[in-house]
């Protein structure tokens, strides 16, 4: 009990003293924030912010079972700060590793606990291109049109990092036996009613989901705010259409209620969310500052 309100204690205390962590995607490392973090550190002088080296960077963020690479990243995480909370800024695929991380790590066996949570066009409903794969260069898109087929074998969830939440509207029955990090956290593996660390989610302090509705390489394009493919007919659902919100999987609709779930959509292109100065000016340091209420959110 002693420790329990040590650590609330440690997540109410001013944003200086609370570490602001930032996780890449997938093809990039921690130098893709560069810029981001020289605004932050120059509008924010106070704050500490951290973006950890996962694994071998670049290579590890296309070439590493998920499963893995959250484990190497919440390790990193606990390595490069001794805080008992921090607050995570994930972008892309690094939006959905952020959430592993606070529903498998946070607050467990020594790792920081999370208190606010800013997902940046994360892939939060998974991914799923079939033939229509956007364009990540024509080497590798053959690769992934080719992979498909055994997109669930162990082979490759241990070995491709989006293999983990590859979502395959027409092979949902391969994904939930699979079982891999997607459906182990959204609570659709074989078996299961809610998602692993739904009560992890219930403690974070924010949740804001920032998404895009013309997002070029998500597949849904509103896969950051939770869309998802509906298995077998492939139609998409919106975050209040699909089973993860209406059943409540992982505390989305009580977050929700209590006003901890703040969504934004805001038409741009998938790396604007870090790259244009004028969104994270009027979108992420609004955040920083909590003034969410001033962001023009579509």
């Amino acid at each position: 009990m002693q420790f329990l309100l040590h650590v609330l204690c440690e997540c109410s205390q001013n944003d200086r003293d609370v570490p602001l962590v930032l996780i890449h995607g997938f093809g990039a490392d921690e130098t893709v924030f560069d810029e981001l973090i020289l605004n932050i550190k120059k509008n924010f002088p106070e704050r500490t912010v951290l973006a950890p080296h996962i694994l071998f960077g670049f290579f590890s963020s296309i070439f590493c079972g998920l499963t893995r690479y959250t484990r190497v990243t919440a390790t990193k995480i606990q390595e490069i700060t001794n805080a008992e909370c921090i607050d995570v800024i994930g972008h892309s695929q690094g939006g959905l590793v952020a959430r592993a991380y606070i529903q498998l790590y946070s607050g467990e066996k020594g790792h920081p606990r999370v208190r606010n949570f800013i997902s940046l066009a994360g892939a939060q409903g998974g991914f799923y291109c079939g033939d229509n794969c956007p364009d990540f260069g024509s080497t590798f898109n053959k690769w992934m049109k080719a992979a498909q087929k055994a997109m669930y074998s162990n082979f490759l969830q241990v070995r491709v990092t989006p293999a983990g939440f590859w979502r395959d509207p027409y092979k949902y029955s391969k994904y939930q036996k699979q079982c891999g990090v997607l459906a182990k956290i959204n609570g659709e593996c074989l078996g299961q009613t809610e998602g692993a660390g739904k009560a992890n989610m219930l403690k974070l302090s924010k949740y804001y989901n920032m998404y895009s509705a013309i997002d070029e390489i998500l597949l849904p394009s509103t896969s950051g705010n939770f869309a998802m493919y509906e298995p077998e007919t492939g139609n998409i659902l919106e975050l209040e259409q699909n089973p993860i919100y209406t059943e409540d999987r992982i505390g989305l609709k009580q977050l929700k209620t209590q006003g901890k779930l703040v969504q934004c959509r805001r038409d741009i292109y998938h790396m604007d969310f870090i790259f244009s100065q004028e969104y994270y000016e009027q979108f992420i340091f609004k955040l920083l500052s909590n003034k969410a209420e001033q962001m023009l959110c579509q």
